[in-house]
């Protein structure tokens, strides 16, 4: 594959699979059909994701105040679209799992080409580089296959052969594909570089959260502003707050150390992979929360 891997990347390759098939235990092939066949809030989430979220992160960048690398490095964060624990909390909040799996892919398919173009640019306006990005098209077309599509069809599958039984499982999965992903992270937060994990120190992490938190917040509240005002069902705009807030910080270390070779590039994608799930998961319980009411109250 494209990274270089360790037995700590082999495993959490494999628990993200896991998780994206646990997940396709809850859908059908008609919650795919349906999306496609009414395509607004995906077309809605891909814009989002694709045009205003890098906006946000440029502009962040420019007022931060921090060095020309690290500006980069945050603008290349988002440019790499959501993945498997982006799913994962759609999954769990009861989304519009279908719309997270086929913005998940379709983004992974089009940041081959929307990387480049504006990892360039970035590159350009905050250190005058002019070079080419490329993306190892192949291996990275091999990992959208096996850690996304493949696991999510296998669990449609057998949603479709098992029937009722798929259904009862949906309450342990969940359970189960959290604490999973939960060690996911404990990996990376906490381990030694040489283990797999990051090696960042605390000095660092204060320095970059403050500017990485608001392109967090603003990435969902942008997300979920979009969708409201073009009155997307309620299901569909926290599906895509969550889609467009939670990024790929894998694919984010891929460009910034091993293609671009930058350590301090790299910082970003490292800080933000600290928190961004949790937050994610407090803003979507918010909003939710206050769905509910709303709801509450328009019938009384």
């Amino acid at each position: 594959m494209f990274l270089d891997y360790n037995y700590v990347d082999i495993i959490i390759n494999i628990v993200l699979a896991l998780i994206m098939l646990g997940i396709g235990l809850s859908l059908t092939i008609n919650d795919f059909r349906n999306l496609f066949v009414r395509p607004r809030p995906l077309i809605t989430a891909l814009s989002v994701q694709l045009f205003l979220v890098p906006v946000v992160a440029f502009v962040i960048a420019f007022i931060s105040g921090l060095s020309s690398e690290v500006r980069v490095g945050i603008v290349i964060i988002s440019l790499c679209a959501s993945g498997a624990s982006s799913n994962l909390i759609t999954h769990l909040f009861r989304g519009n799992v279908a719309l997270a799996i086929s913005m998940t892919t379709l983004n992974s398919f089009i940041t081959l080409i929307s990387i480049p173009l504006l990892a360039n640019l970035a590159l350009y306006v905050f250190m005058g580089v002019d070079r080419e990005i490329h993306l190892p098209f192949w291996e990275t077309i091999v990992q959208i296959f096996m850690i996304t599509i493949i696991p999510a069809g296998a669990g449609v599958y057998l949603r479709r052969k098992t029937g009722d039984r798929a259904v009862k499982l949906e309450k342990p999965v969940k359970i189960i594909l959290t604490l999973m992903l939960g060690f996911v992270f404990t990996i990376k937060i906490f381990f030694d570089k040489e283990y797999g994990g990051t090696g960042i120190t605390f000095d660092e992490t204060t320095e970059l959260l403050p500017y990485l938190l608001l392109l967090n917040f603003g990435a969902m509240s942008l997300g979920f502003y979009v969708a409201r005002k073009l009155k997307l069902a309620f299901k569909d705009q926290y599906t895509i707050s969550i889609e467009v807030g939670l990024h790929n910080t894998a694919l984010a270390l891929l460009i910034s150390g091993t293609i671009l070779n930058s350590a301090a590039m790299e910082k970003p994608a490292v800080v933000y992979a600290m928190f961004s799930f949790f937050t994610a998961v407090i803003f979507v319980f918010i909003v939710k929360k206050a769905g509910q009411r709303k709801q509450k109250s328009e019938k009384t």
